[in-house]
């Protein structure tokens, strides 16, 4: 199958010079590749308005330039945004980019079957992501959501997404939006490599240990993770709690000097991810309460390596973390939510916290990239379908 991926947000070489970017798109890409198919990849970049410099002012049209990352191939257009506030090119941009897309086509020499475009807001006015076929799906995050409330006000982005043949998304409060704007979604969802699941070996080890209070968190250290909530409540627990934070980031000065004289809270800086890994499968509890939050890879990592999930209620995983059932759900920034509950999974049966884990464990297992990407693929269908039923 030809494919087609249209993203604003993906990896690069460092020698590109943009900020090192999500992989989740990339995993999906690749994960297409892998399975025999033929994938082209566009990265639209803009500079904001307040980034304007001398050597940005070059790209007032749009220039185009081609890498590739672990067999994926991507050609990358960048432009510099010329209106405050907006998120997409202007008019003499769009055509520009319109007119490089039609060349790349040209140079590829076939034509997409289908066609994935995430976060599709960023690409109103390039039409050309419409021109292949009628297997058009847009994936929505909760940036697109939030522009679209409070960016959109002559609703140039609404009456350019509608052109989509299926709308995606990946949590409950994206699909709420999208619903209240006419056109309910399907559910798209990224998985995890079969490869990080732990051995049912290792998770009926894990289960046959007595229960603890040993936390971790993986992730950037910014302001919308709430790290300050996760270390806020393992203070107020005394030493009943440990914490470990891996990861760094802006916030982590602020949340070093938080956690000062607190011997039970560890900070590991980044790791490669394989050593996250094995932090996790030494830990008990996997807590992320963030806010805003689209999805959460992480969340499907931890579970895979027998870690109850703590997440945001209203966010990202809500939906997928069935609270009480697989994991728990906490109003975001809540220390006093997070104190109780783990005041209670301390107490908590052996019983009750094994079968935690072993529903933890299952939804990983259910969500690995050969799953969710199939799930992809199949989701214009999937839609077709529930719209000849709703007639």
């Amino acid at each position: 199958m030809n494919i087609i991926v249209y993203t604003h947000h993906y990896p690069s070489p460092r020698e590109v010079g943009l900020v090192q970017d999500t992989k989740v798109i990339h995993y999906f890409a690749k994960k297409l590749v892998e399975k025999g198919h033929r994938v082209q990849v566009v990265h639209l970049s803009y500079w904001p308005v307040k980034e304007i410099a001398p050597g940005h002012l070059r790209y007032l049209w749009p220039r185009t330039r081609d890498y590739a990352i672990e067999g994926v191939s991507v050609r990358l257009i960048q432009y510099q945004l010329l209106t405050p506030r907006r998120t997409y090119p202007e008019l003499h941009q769009a055509k520009a980019i319109n007119a490089q897309l039609r060349r790349m086509k040209k140079e590829l020499g076939w034509t997409a079957d289908k066609v994935f475009v995430h976060f599709p807001t960023a690409f109103t006015g390039v039409t050309e992501i419409f021109a292949d076929c009628e297997c058009t799906l847009g994936d929505f995050h909760n940036m697109d959501c939030n522009l679209l409330k409070y960016r959109d006000k002559q609703g140039k982005m609404l009456r350019f997404i509608r052109r989509l043949n299926t709308w995606g998304c990946r949590n409950k409060r994206v699909r709420e939006y999208l619903t209240s704007c006419g056109k309910a979604p399907v559910p798209v969802y990224t998985g995890i490599e079969a490869e990080l699941l732990g051995s049912p070996e290792e998770i009926a080890a894990r289960k046959q240990q007595p229960g603890g209070l040993k936390l971790i968190y993986v992730g950037q250290l910014i302001p919308l993770k709430n790290v300050d909530t996760l270390i806020e409540a393992v203070k107020r627990l005394g030493g009943k709690a440990e914490l470990t934070i891996v990861g760094d980031g802006q916030e982590r000065a602020r949340l070093e000097e938080m956690a000062t004289g607190c011997e039970n809270i560890t900070f590991t800086g980044w790791l490669p991810r394989e050593e996250a890994l094995q932090r996790m499968k030494q830990a008990d509890i996997f807590a992320m309460v963030s806010s805003p939050e689209t999805y959460g890879m992480v969340y499907l990592e931890a579970m895979a390596q027998g870690c109850i999930p703590i997440a945001s209620r209203g966010e990202g995983f809500d939906g997928l973390i069935r609270d009480g059932e697989n994991g728990f759900l906490l109003p975001p920034g809540d220390a006093d939510a997070l104190v109780a509950l783990l005041s209670r999974m301390e107490a908590m049966p052996q019983e009750e916290r094994c079968r935690l884990i072993d529903n933890a464990y299952a939804l990983a297992c259910a969500m690995t990239e050969d799953q969710t990407t199939e799930g992809f693929l199949q989701a214009n269908s999937i839609h077709k379908q529930q719209q000849a039923v709703e007639m």
